[in-house]
């Protein structure tokens, strides 16, 4: 964990000193590096016969967690724009 900690605060700092000179190639770097996670992600859950073997029970209960985190979602989003929208006379 004091890893995790050490490289991100590491980030941090190179972005504050970078932050006048901004370095135009770094979204297409992280992009891909995202997609190279995501891929190695996928390899690791691919291979573990526990996963495979109880896929659909977590399937039902993945899908279950997104409609919920989409309602919760879509009521907040909708909570907010009547609240910022209450005070603009529209």
């Amino acid at each position: 964990m004091l890893k995790i900690a050490v490289v991100l605060l590491s980030g941090i700092a190179f972005g504050v000193l970078l932050r006048k000179h901004p370095v135009k190639i770094l979204p297409r770097i992280i992009m891909v590096l995202v997609w190279i996670l995501l891929l190695l992600i996928g390899i690791e859950v691919g291979s573990d016969p526990r996963i495979i073997g109880h896929l659909q029970d977590l399937g039902l209960e993945a899908l279950a967690l997104t409609l919920s985190g989409l309602a919760g979602s879509m009521g907040a989003a909708f909570a907010l724009w009547k609240y910022a929208d209450h005070g603009t006379g529209r």
